[in-house]
């Protein structure tokens, strides 16, 4: 802005072949010896510079009206299906949980001795179907994680954000279905306890009698009936039970392999915290530097005014000679 001025200032004062031929060589002249030779040069710089920060902001965009619409009908990545499909598997898991505890609570809490073939077997059906949606699921995170390879540097960055919001909600399923099958384990044993020991005092009871004869006598048809039914039971107990744990089994592998994904993401938001903080502190030192080029700036404005008296002085000079020799 100052040397728009000057040169205004010239070309009123001055003629156009000296303003032309003569001034603008000699105040280039000046300001080179006072360092500001790059002032005239700079509008230009800016000029250059600012287009390419506004290149650099919308790069790969066109000014073609075609191209713009190209742009503007980019499809999102293939990988948005593959989380739509992991979120829809991990709702059904949730309902699935939801209907499994349900089978538990009217398993246990039934009134009677006898047991349901029925529910044991929905029970069965329910645990392997949640067991099956969680291998499912880890399949398809771990296969989500892997197209990272072919995105964008943008794109990955999003897609592992996605990918450890998935492992730990899956995470977190997991621990809540084993935390269940363990509870049910445990209150499936203390009822198996309880039985035993039940059966245990009625034997213990029918032996004390001294009379064989009596013992045979008042063993009846339908007790011998309820002590094989209650060996029955006692078979596909310890039967549910061996699912369980091999249910539980499968989910630490499913949660070991989902915590390592979880830990891997970790490290990743790391580096980003890192990057964040390390940018905070250039920023930091950008502004310092920034406040001492306003002090130098101050500081210059006397050298510019004595430049532009110097300047004026010299003007009037050329105006007096060119008027004295006219």
């Amino acid at each position: 802005m100052l040397i728009n001025k000057i040169l205004a200032f010239l070309q009123l004062t001055v003629p156009c072949a000296l303003s032309c031929s003569f001034c603008f060589p000699l105040l280039k002249f000046l300001l080179s010896l006072y360092g500001w030779a790059d002032v005239i040069n700079k509008p230009t710089q800016e000029l250059d510079e600012l287009a390419d920060d506004r290149m650099a902001l919308v790069s790969g965009i066109s000014l073609d009206p075609e191209a713009a619409i190209c742009v503007s009908r980019r499809l999102p990545p293939k990988w948005i299906d593959g989380i739509e499909e992991i979120q829809y598997e991990i709702s059904r898991i949730k309902q699935k949980m939801k209907e499994l505890a349900s089978l538990h609570d009217k398993h246990l809490n039934r009134p009677t001795l006898d047991d349901s073939s029925e529910e044991e077997h929905a029970i069965e059906i329910t645990t392997q179907e949640i067991t099956q949606l969680f291998h499912r699921c880890q399949r398809a995170v771990q296969g989500l994680h892997s197209k990272s390879r072919s995105c964008t540097d943008q794109e990955c960055r999003l897609l592992k954000n996605v990918v450890c919001s998935l492992a730990q909600s899956l995470q977190d399923l997991s621990s809540s279905f084993r935390h269940g099958q363990s509870d049910y384990l445990k209150r499936m044993k203390n009822r198996e306890e309880r039985s035993k020991h039940f059966f245990d005092t009625s034997v213990s009871l029918m032996d004390d009698g001294e009379d064989m004869t009596l013992y045979d006598r008042g063993f009846t048809d339908d007790q011998l009936v309820l002590v094989e039914q209650n060996t029955m039971l006692v078979e596909e107990r310890e039967r549910e039970i061996r699912q369980i744990v091999q249910s539980i089994t499968d989910l630490n592998e499913i949660f070991r392999d989902l915590g390592a994904m979880v830990v891997e993401q970790g490290t990743v938001l790391d580096r980003i915290d890192y990057n964040v903080e390390q940018s905070c502190i250039k920023t930091e030192e950008g502004l310092k530097q920034l406040h001492k080029a306003e002090h130098y700036q101050k500081k210059n404005r006397k050298m510019l005014i004595i430049l532009i008296l110097f300047v004026i002085v010299i003007i009037l000079i050329i105006v007096l000679i060119a008027v004295k020799f006219r």
